[in-house]
């Protein structure tokens, strides 16, 4: 019989610790227990790795290999599945999902995963009075920084959800687990977040950049930001909005993290952990990213990828010609040896993106995570090197100016959008009113952060998501209104009867 994901929570000491982080180089020794693990600083490396796994490690490619986008960007109205119109990613994309859906379980069961063995790490490390405070304030912070990421992707993905914050000890208490409200998660994760904006560094005192894959005070700040614009949403509907302007105007004074001149370059295997990245997945030598790979198309040669993903002519249609982003953000032509591949048809030659007749118009894929590294993505399965950018300083400059402007109206909120207008090589705007302002940052974000798991959430708290979505042409094939959350997975509810399936499933 399976155990249940929550259960994990109870034996996640017993699971896999390795990671293949640059930081984590100690081996285990011995047999760890949660009354003897961690105790010492080589200890806690290899426990914060071990969190680091849930997103990384696993079986079928769970959480950030593929699975976190597989419910977080490919259900909104930007993304279209497009080689198999049967299986459980199409399900996502046209919404014709159950709770059987082999994503909402694997992710799930990543999330709460990497929930428990943070919440070990919280209670341990007070008790490690042999190691440093200062040594002992960075882990501490590492771990809520990670229990807060994980109930923030969940309440996301599915509203109200189980708030989990003390290890399990006892395998009968998992069965008396209940879902929490979206108010009280919030509440929660906001906590975590505001300890750990305390107890986190810059950087890593052994990093040569601030993101290496550990959270940092920036990366801790720049979620804070996140999650209390999502608290004054039209869902939760609390005006945090202060809150969240102040945040991220602390990251910004920090002056850790710049945004780097060419936007082309950010998505490039040999730039990652650079000066705008605040927090990303790591990936690297076995442990490989095989979402931003499945966004090739096929029909390009020797560098023909999975053709999973694409995206539409009418998003790319509301990028201005002018816009410096445009041509990474769609992949359009490519170049192998000495043959260009269009992505509409020629003449006789049928273009990759001729998708004909299910679309009538050719469709572009993902430019932004196409770069591997100057190796063929013939090597390594089809995986790549690239990192999931989890948060850049452009969204930390967006969640400022959004948040000021929703606080204060847009006078000192100009300078942050201006910002990230000027890199792309648009216009600086200004003479803007409250809602004229905010209309230009949410467009804003939808063209700087695409594909990028952010859309989804951005128009569940806008108060969008009924008719955006609602009125795609992929996703109303299945969707209705109750698809605002997603299916509770049925093997926690077989498990748990506490856990109640939300409506519509």
């Amino acid at each position: 019989m399976k155990t249940t994901s929550l259960l994990a929570a109870a034996v996640c000491i017993a699971l896999p610790l390795a990671s293949c982080k640059d930081y984590l180089t100690e081996a285990p020794k011995d047999f760890f227990t949660p009354a003897n693990f961690p105790s010492t600083e080589s200890d806690l490396r290899i426990a914060l790795g071990g969190i680091d796994n849930w997103y990384t490690g696993g079986a079928n490619q769970a959480y950030y290999i593929r699975g976190w986008p597989m419910i977080s960007e490919v259900p909104n109205e930007q993304t279209i599945l497009i080689n198999n119109p049967t299986d459980s990613k199409y399900e996502q994309d046209t919404y014709t999902y159950n709770s059987n859906n082999e994503w909402l379980f694997r992710v799930w069961a990543q999330i709460y995963g990497a929930i428990g063995q943070s919440n070990q790490l919280i209670a341990q490390v007070p008790k490690m009075t042999g190691v440093p405070q200062d040594v002992r304030d960075r882990y501490m912070g590492a771990a809520k920084f990670h229990r807060a990421l994980n109930h923030f992707n969940a309440v996301r993905v599915w509203g109200d959800v189980p708030l989990m914050l003390e290890p399990v000890t006892d395998f009968a208490d998992v069965g008396a687990v209940k879902r929490a409200p979206m108010a009280d998660v919030y509440t929660a994760i906001a906590a975590d977040l505001v300890d750990a904006v305390k107890l986190l560094p810059v950087k890593w005192p052994d990093s040569a950049t601030p993101d290496d894959g550990r959270p940092t005070r920036g990366a801790a700040g720049t979620m804070l930001a996140d999650v209390y614009a999502n608290m004054s949403g039209t869902i939760i509907k609390q005006n945090k909005w202060s809150d969240a302007a102040a945040a991220a105007k602390a990251v910004i004074d920090s002056k850790a993290y710049t945004l780097i001149p060419d936007f082309s370059q950010l998505w490039l295997v040999k730039n990652k952990n650079g000066p705008e990245h605040i927090f990303s997945i790591q990936f690297e030598g076995l442990i490989r990213n095989l979402f931003t790979s499945q966004s090739r198309p096929t029909g390009i040669g020797a560098e023909s990828g999975s053709n999973y993903w694409c995206t539409t002519p009418e998003f790319m249609d509301t990028f201005d010609n002018a816009d410096l982003r445009k041509k990474s953000t769609f992949l359009t032509t490519v170049t192998v040896g000495t043959t260009t591949f269009n992505y509409a048809t020629v003449g006789s030659t049928r273009g990759f993106g001729d998708k004909s007749p299910r679309f009538t118009k050719p469709l572009p894929y993902y430019g932004k995570f196409y770069d591997n590294g100057g190796q063929s993505i013939a090597v390594n399965s089809g995986r790549s090197n690239l990192n999931w950018p989890v948060y850049r300083y452009a969204e930390t400059l967006l969640l400022h100016a959004e948040a000021e402007n929703e606080a204060n109206g847009p006078a000192a909120a100009y300078v942050s959008l201006n910002a990230v207008r000027a890199r792309a090589g648009l216009p600086p705007l200004s003479g803007l009113t409250q809602a004229t302002f905010r209309d230009a940052v949410r467009q804003e974000r939808s063209w700087e952060l695409a594909f990028e798991s952010k859309r989804l959430f951005d128009l569940k708290r806008w108060g969008l998501y009924t008719t955006v979505v609602g009125a795609d042409v992929v996703s109303k094939i299945g969707w209705k209104p109750t698809n605002l959350w997603a299916a509770i997975p049925q093997h926690e509810i077989d498990i748990n009867p506490g856990i109640v399936q939300n409506p519509g499933y």
